[in-house]
């Protein structure tokens, strides 16, 4: 049996924690990117990406299974985000294929996650890297 209930619904008690951190670390990107100076945004986007992407591998670690996979996708999307400090469209699309990720996720590959997480994650996901993709664009 997983250690995780991938149907478990986001309102229930059940790791709350993780609930806290997840909405800690979507109001971090909003309240970051909105008050710190311009030239942060990159920075910034390369520091959220490459912490998002530590969340599989330990579940893997937790569930016993998959870490290989895991491990390599997160660390292709790591070396892509930092890639982003020289050239911002390897931070969004690095963003951009972590929600990808996500939406595989949520369709069974890799190891279980929890349904809302993975959902509310590629959301996210897209559209930061939306954003960022049209700030890039316009400036």
């Amino acid at each position: 049996m997983s250690w995780i209930n991938s149907h478990e619904s986001i309102w229930t008690r059940n790791f709350m924690g993780l609930k806290v951190l997840c909405t800690i670390y979507v109001l971090g990107i909003i309240v970051t990117h909105a008050s710190l100076p311009v030239e942060t945004v990159w920075p910034l986007a390369v520091f959220f990406s490459v912490i998002m992407n530590f969340t599989y591998p330990w579940a893997a670690v937790k569930a016993g299974n998959f870490f290989s996979l895991e491990t390599t996708i997160a660390s292709g999307l790591i070396a892509m985000s930092i890639l982003g400090l020289w050239n911002p469209l390897f931070v969004v699309t690095a963003i951009f294929l972590h929600g990808v990720w996500d939406l595989l996720k949520h369709s069974g590959n890799g190891t279980v996650f929890f349904k809302w997480y993975t959902s509310g994650c590629v959301t996210v996901d897209w559209f930061y890297a939306g954003c960022l993709f049209l700030y890039w664009a316009t400036t």
